[in-house]
């Protein structure tokens, strides 16, 4: 069995989530914040900044931990972290994806209602996550231990020890934004 600890920032701009979409045809299509893996000694908190920017391009401060999930597969089991951005600065683009993260396709920020017809992770996110943004997060929440469906690409033994690059995809996706704290607090 291996074991394994993954963080993902929760950053909102105008009552809209910030997702990221994995889709590899004929296998899944879902949409979860953006994060990944911890490397070498850094805190999770350094995971979600390191994920986001090569996810999006956006540079985050975080605030804390919001709601924490396991998930298991017959031979990996990891716990997740969701941490709450409290600013953020950036353009919305792929461009710093790993070579091979091909099934990370669109990052965007999405409304409420936009969920409901997407296949979003956590399943929180599609409706109590809104309510407990409208009440500032006021907790860390645990959300249970979850079997994973099928095997995630990027937990994979051969992922984990590719060393880290740059690389430009054919395309990219470039939308200019920035928030902090007061922006991204529903009103």
């Amino acid at each position: 069995m291996r074991y394994g600890i993954s963080a993902a920032a929760l950053i909102v701009q105008h009552k809209h989530l910030l997702l990221v979409n994995h889709r590899k045809s004929g296998q899944y299509d879902f949409w979860l914040p953006p994060g990944g893996k911890l490397q070498g000694n850094e805190s999770i908190f350094d995971c979600a900044r390191r994920e986001v920017m090569e996810e999006t391009g956006l540079s985050v401060e975080l605030d804390r931990i919001v709601y924490i999930v396991e998930y298991t597969q017959p031979d990996y089991h990891f716990c997740k972290f969701f941490i709450r951005c409290k600013k953020f600065t950036g353009t919305l683009t792929l461009v710093n994806r790993e070579p091979e993260e091909t099934f990370l396709v669109d990052a965007r920020f999405l409304a409420k209602a936009d969920l409901q017809k997407l296949d979003v992770r956590p399943a929180i996110l599609q409706d109590r996550f809104w309510d407990d943004l409208e009440a500032g997060l006021p907790e860390t929440r645990y959300l249970g231990l979850e079997e994973m469906r099928f095997k995630w690409p990027f937990h994979s033994r051969e992922l984990s020890q590719r060393p880290r690059s740059k690389w430009l995809p054919p395309h990219t996706l470039r939308r200019p934004c920035s928030a902090q704290l007061s922006d991204v607090s529903p009103e």
